[in-house]
């Protein structure tokens, strides 16, 4: 029992209540805890197994009844609370929820209203005409809908790197605890570290090839198996992934490692320049003469190997994407990839002041155990009521808690900032009068997603002018395969942080991963500096990894991300932009 899966039981629970018209304190508690535990950087099942039912309650918002619910999960894999109140609602109704642009309200409204009870009836009803003139219901949320019920059904195949990576993390441990494999190894699309994931690929060699078949076939996870054969196995996961096992001779580990990684244009070319050499590449090794009459099996042990083959030195898997990797390495010029251990601070968290679970002292704390050398709080200043924080009044108490937090925590220097939200015109909610009060200034869009790519270039270029403003948060404003990201002139957006000396964020939430590894090597390739912040609004959620693994794939070295720097270089950087 995942983490993602916990914390999907608990968003259904929330969803299916909400449809009820059940107490919305109740509703938000459930919200809460799955956001809670989908962002925690621990296993859930192991801190029960290992700790035991206390433990969980220890865990922000997480008390006696819902600690009790984890349990039942972890010991059974299921939930009666849950199973009962799914008989209460037609089946369709909770995958209609999690449209963008529905939500428990609008879906309980369609359903009473018009009878609808799965997104093919509700594409139906969009599409009649029959929600025109209906109060809440412009022809604008009509358009949003039809836009979710897309994204819903392009994404519901793919899996969030975050989810699939643990998934992976499962199965390779089992075989590990089997014994019988000599090596292990994940490979396919989550082994380059791609935001989403379809299925997950695992390469083993070892001599018992039957036994390791069934250690696979019989794993914990495993719903069904689609296909065994003498050195395959595929199966379907109770999570909804397929997951392949291939048995790989040890001879040739390194070439069927390097194929089953790929991605099928940068084995082409590697295919092609060993070709050039006299040279078969296959999965099966590295061959001398042709496919059809091959020679003798060169060394394939290794990934180097294999690369070594053709004249090259190894490539990290994240930048095999024939995205003219083969081409710098032919040169000598791929780049030197930025590291977790490169990380010397974070710019990006919240306290609970706004919307952060802790306080400025314990988030300071808990950043110095991590060892960072820094962070800037960067609590909220929003007209979103929800997330209360920086308001025109209350500028001077925000402040004095930082101070607060600085003679507290000793050892580490605490920045105040905020994330300020970018109006629909582009303004700053807050005035530039409290802006400069402040050591480092986070905009971001929260809001006013569907404007025209026109008319959110210039609302984006608007706040990148602002003198006060450090860096664009999340820019797309996406959340990963969830919501679909904002559109703008991404190249003027670029061009204009770089003049102004504005950074851009991967934000490494597992919610978001934007900016995506695409837009940031654009964004590098332009002047522009990345910073990499992990967006915690608790103690235990500064996890830099999924915002590192995008780093990479968008060739990102430690020279272009600011926050590997030292807080003297950083503070240098700032006030430098200012000037």
């Amino acid at each position: 029992m995942t983490n993602t899966q916990i914390a999907r039981a608990f968003e259904k629970i929330a969803n299916i209540l909400s449809l009820k018209d059940e107490n919305p304190f109740r509703i938000r508690a459930y919200e809460r805890a799955a956001q809670t535990i989908l962002a925690l950087g621990e296993d859930l099942e192991m801190v029960y197994t290992r700790l035991g039912r206390d433990a969980l309650m220890e865990i922000p918002g997480i008390g006696e009844d819902l600690s009790l619910k984890i349990e039942e999960l972890v010991k059974t894999g299921k939930l009666k609370f849950l199973a009962d109140l799914e008989k209460k609602v037609p089946a369709g109704l909770i995958e209609i929820t999690e449209i963008q642009g529905m939500g428990p309200k609008k879906t309980k409204f369609v359903w009473e209203k018009f009878k609808v009870k799965s997104i093919d009836d509700l594409e139906k009803l969009a599409k009649s005409g029959k929600l025109n003139g209906v109060k809440g219901w412009g022809d604008k949320s009509v358009e949003n809908v039809l836009l979710g019920i897309v994204t819903k059904r392009t994404h519901s195949e793919r899996v969030a790197l975050p989810t699939a990576l643990v998934v992976a993390d499962q199965i390779v441990q089992e075989l590990k605890d089997s014994g019988l494999c000599d090596r292990i190894e994940i490979a396919g699309s989550l082994r380059r570290r791609r935001e989403s994931i379809g299925d997950v690929d695992i390469l083993v060699s070892g001599d018992d090839v039957e036994k390791i078949m069934d250690v696979f076939c019989t794993f914990s996870l495993v719903d069904r198996i689609l296909a065994r054969g003498p050195t395959r196995a595929s199966v379907h996961l109770s999570s909804g992934m397929n997951s392949d096992l291939r048995v790989i001779d040890a001879k040739v580990f390194g070439a069927a490692l390097h194929y089953f990684t790929g991605n099928k244009e940068h084995n082409i070319r590697i295919r092609k320049m060993g070709i050039e050499r006299g040279l078969t590449i296959s999965e099966y090794g590295v061959h001398e003469g042709t496919a059809e009459k091959k020679g003798k099996l060169k060394t394939s042990r290794t990934e180097e190997d294999i690369y070594k083959a053709v004249g090259l030195p190894f490539i990290p898997p994240e930048l095999r994407e024939d995205r003219g990797e083969i081409d710098a390495a032919e040169k000598g010029t791929l780049p030197s990839l930025i590291e977790l251990k490169d990380m010397k601070g974070d710019l990006h968290m919240h306290t609970n002041f706004s919307d952060g679970s802790a306080t400025a002292s314990d988030m300071a704390s808990a950043a110095k155990a991590y060892g960072h050398e820094y962070i800037a709080i960067a609590d909220h200043g929003s007209v979103m009521g929800m997330v209360y924080g920086i308001k025109e009044k209350n500028i001077d108490e925000y402040l004095g808690l930082i101070a607060q937090a600085r003679k507290e925590v000793k050892g580490i220097e605490i920045m105040a900032g905020t994330e300020v939200d970018i109006e629909e015109d582009g303004s700053l909610y807050l005035s530039d009068n409290i802006l400069a009060k402040l050591d480092w200034v986070v905009a971001s869009v929260h809001a006013h997603f569907k404007m025209s790519s026109a008319d959110m270039t210039k609302r984006i270029l608007r706040a990148i002018e602002n003198p006060y403003v450090c860096m664009i948060a999340h820019p797309t404003a996406r959340l990963l395969l969830r919501r679909d990201p904002i559109e703008y002139d991404f190249d003027a957006v670029f061009k204009a942080a770089a003049k102004h000396n504005v950074a851009l964020e991967i934000n490494a939430s597992i919610f978001r991963l934007d900016l995506n590894d695409v837009l940031a090597k654009r964004a590098k390739d332009a002047g522009v500096m990345i910073v990499i912040n992990s967006d915690a609004h608790h103690p235990r959620e500064f996890d830099y990894r999924f915002g590192i693994t995008q780093a990479r794939r968008a060739w990102l070295e430690a020279k272009n991300v600011i926050n590997t720097r030292s807080y003297k270089e950083v503070k240098k950087w700032i006030d430098g932009r200012k000037k």
